[in-house]
């Protein structure tokens, strides 16, 4: 049981298949906005702060001369981290674990899964929609105008949709997919 509650938040290699429809649905937007917090929280907790302890150790003259600033400075850091985090998760998976746990899947405007470039592009474009003051102006003006997509997900051609997946153990068995705890239950270690 704790395992297909745990998978929530795990991707993996055979994607649900997208509810293109959900594409412009104000609920998209605000889950959009869940899993990035997850996704922040993912990176900051077991990424940065394991890294900023780290360092802390290593340099711990420096790191206290900088005082207040080790906030300020692990914050500037946690964009490029989360980028990169989100491109991996995206290509690979069309999804990352925030967007597991809401339902959402990256997809291309036609369906097809998100390629590396197309999740590079959307991804490098996260700089762009953090722009203005205060922070995320750009974005939010984008997804407001059309139709729930990002500045980067225009420009890549990709869309952020619902995803059709079994939410119990049994329907995820039954309709024979491979993914979290259903697949385990039938013996297979594939993902």
């Amino acid at each position: 049981m704790i395992d297909w509650k745990l998978d929530g938040f795990l991707p993996s290699r055979r994607q649900p298949a997208p509810v293109l429809e959900t594409a412009s649905d104000f609920d998209v937007l605000l889950s959009r906005g869940g899993a990035a917090m997850i996704d922040l929280f993912v990176c900051y907790v077991l990424i940065e702060f394991p890294l900023v302890y780290v360092l802390s150790e290593v340099f711990g003259g420096t790191y206290e001369a900088l005082g207040g600033y080790v906030v300020v400075l692990s914050l500037i850091v946690l964009l490029p981290i989360y980028a990169t985090y989100s491109f991996v998760f995206e290509w690979r998976y069309g999804r990352t674990p925030g967007m597991v746990n809401r339902g959402l899947l990256v997809v291309m405007a036609d369906g097809r899964p998100c390629t590396y470039r197309a999740s590079a592009v959307r991804n490098l474009f996260l700089y762009v929609d953090l722009l203005g003051v205060p922070p995320l102006v750009i974005g939010f003006v984008s997804a407001l105008a059309t139709d729930g997509r990002r500045l980067g997900d225009v420009v890549a051609g990709t869309v952020v949709v619902r995803s059709r997946a079994p939410t119990n153990r049994d329907d995820a068995v039954s309709a024979g997919m491979d993914t979290s705890a259903g697949a385990r239950a039938d013996g297979k270690d594939e993902n």
